[in-house]
């Protein structure tokens, strides 16, 4: 994370719960937002999914309001990744623990947000009567944006 990120963190109570080499995940009970801090520039789909249920099993430890995913270090999409994400996690955070509000960051890379916009359109047609198209989703330029959106 950039020094603003940081102090943002500092500012809002935000603590580290859960760190590996895939990821951090920071808490803010006071808010109760959720911030996934993603490491590395690829991540093989099991170990997206393991960071994932890392966050799973934290939203029933602390509660959750909000979840803001940091994806900007990035740099190789993954449809399959993003595929179980929408499809499996999301709705299944909802429905257990009424998760809704999303905010994602990625990298400013043209292509690969294209190449999200694409995975989007592509999960919308494959599932069309998913929970996850009446959730609070949104894409934010920066950390604070996530936070406060």
């Amino acid at each position: 994370m950039i020094q603003d990120d940081l102090r943002i963190l500092q500012e809002n109570g935000f603590v580290t719960q859960y760190e590996d080499k895939t990821g951090k995940i920071y808490v803010s009970q006071s808010t109760q937002i959720f911030i996934c801090e993603v490491l590395l520039p690829y991540m093989p789909i099991e170990d997206f999914k393991n960071l994932l249920l890392q966050k799973g099993l934290l939203i029933k430890q602390f509660g959750c309001r909000k979840f803001v995913f940091d994806k900007r270090v990035i740099r190789g999409f993954h449809q399959p990744s993003m595929e179980w994400y929408y499809a499996v996690w999301k709705p299944k955070m909802e429905e257990k623990f009424g998760l809704r509000i999303h905010r994602k960051l990625f990298t400013t890379e043209e292509w690969f947000r294209k190449c999200v916009e694409v995975g989007r359109t592509e999960i919308r047609r494959k599932y069309p009567n998913s929970t996850v198209h009446q959730m609070d989703i949104k894409m934010c330029e920066s950390l604070k944006e996530a936070i406060t959106t």
